[in-house]
């Protein structure tokens, strides 16, 4: 892998990479040129450039030149055909020869390679002659103008190194340029969606302490949600649901005195009835004037049996929940309720106390309509709560008032207790 990398930087993608390092050139006949990848400069560049390697040109008289005809091949391929060839024909002692070629593409495809020859110890006495040209230079290289105006034979073994080293330099400069053009070209991609990724781990991390402190609040939310659906679901079991003991409180008070229920049956807002009235006709006329109360009817005729003063009745009928059914309110107090009760309770205890400071009277013997106490009206009995002294299904019996007696609305409280009257 190592070799098959090292002629990366030659391939056209990358070779610009590598800068060509300007040579100046001491020629043989005493001038010099600048050269800059096998080509020389004009006059009005060579004055701004600043070559720093230098090389010597070999007269021809030191130097023997070969033509070579290679198919085409790897530049390595090229390098060892031509260093088989020159060692093979060098007319110099073993490791006396020194070579240099250059390259040329024909049009049949094949390539011509120009082989230049020279004796080591020869070009190394040539170069201490050139010392005072050199002199800046430490290590100059050896070049051979090519034929047909070519480019120059460069001789391996000698300076060319310095040059080879500089221009990886720049290479490996270029590659780092190109490396970080390209790293910095990643993190401008990278760099918007890190910052939503970082974003989003910000909101993660917010959303979990957020969850932390707000756990209490949601845990007594979630239960009073419970607590919601708990009321929802037993509101949904308490709409039409009839309270028995407004039903029964409401019969209590509608039904007359000679009616006696023997079976109240209720299934849902459905009421069946079962008794004995006096008047089965007039009962089911009192139970369809009762608000509330709908769909009155008898299922069955009523039916007397022989010698009974009363008539077994059975009786269908329909609650309207909101006047029969469960009251989610508690209802008002009544104000108006306590300030009567005070003022009748004010006006009884007034009475009371008016009594024992009037003289006593001599009490003629009452009449009928006198000495029975006054009953009292049919509201203040029918008001009566159920379980009290009212029997079940009705009012207790009290003697009505004949039509000549008379009445008195009023009738007088007395606490002391009355002297028997004198003859």
């Amino acid at each position: 892998m190592r070799k098959a990398l090292q002629g990366v930087h030659q391939w056209p993608l990358l070779a610009w990479l590598t800068p060509a390092v300007p040579v100046r050139l001491l020629q043989a006949d005493g001038s010099q040129s600048i050269w800059c990848d096998g080509v020389e400069m004009t006059q009005s560049r060579q004055r701004v450039v600043d070559a720093k390697c230098v090389a010597i040109e070999l007269p021809e008289t030191l130097v023997l030149r070969r033509q070579l005809t290679l198919p085409p091949m790897a530049a390595q391929d090229i390098a060892n055909a031509v260093a088989l060839d020159a060692r093979s024909v060098s007319p110099f002692g073993p490791g006396e020869v020194a070579w240099g070629y250059s390259i040329n593409a024909l049009a049949k495809g094949s390539i011509a390679v120009e082989i230049a020859l020279a004796s080591r110890r020869q070009i190394q006495q040539y170069v201490s002659t050139q010392a005072e040209r050199v002199r800046q230079a430490t290590d100059p290289e050896v070049w051979v103008r090519g034929a047909q105006g070519v480019a120059p034979l460069v001789f391996e073994g000698f300076g060319e190194v310095q040059r080879s080293q500089q221009a990886a330099r720049w290479r490996h400069l270029g590659y780092g340029l190109l490396g970080t053009v390209a790293l910095l070209l990643i993190a401008i991609a990278v760099t918007p969606t890190a910052q939503l990724r970082l974003r989003a781990m910000q909101a993660v991390h917010a959303y979990d302490e957020v969850v932390g402190r707000v756990a209490p609040a949601v845990r007594e939310r979630e239960e009073l949600l419970q607590s919601a659906e708990q009321l929802s679901s037993l509101a949904e079991v308490l709409v039409g649901r009839i309270e028995p003991l407004t039903l029964m409180d409401r019969l209590t008070q509608a039904l007359p005195d000679d009616t006696a229920l023997q079976t109240v049956k209720l299934q849902g807002g459905k009421v069946t009835i079962l008794g004995l009235t006096g008047d089965a006709s007039a009962l089911m006329k009192i139970l369809g004037e009762q608000h509330g109360l709908r769909d009155v009817r008898a299922p069955s005729a009523a039916t007397r049996m022989p010698g009974a003063q009363k008539e077994s009745f059975m009786i269908e009928f329909m609650l309207d929940p909101a006047h029969f059914g469960v009251q989610t309110v508690p209802p008002p107090s009544a104000p108006h309720q306590k300030t009567a009760t005070e003022s009748s309770a004010g006006a009884s205890t007034q009475a009371a106390g008016a009594t024992p400071s009037t003289p006593s009277a001599p009490v003629a013997p009452a009449s009928a309509s006198t000495s029975a106490p006054t009953s009292a009206p049919p509201s203040a009995a029918r008001a009566a709560t159920f379980g009290g002294g009212a029997t079940f299904g009705g009012v207790p019996t009290r003697t009505a008032p004949s039509k000549d007696a008379a009445v008195t609305t009023t009738p007088t409280v007395s606490t002391a207790p009355t002297a028997p009257a004198k003859p």
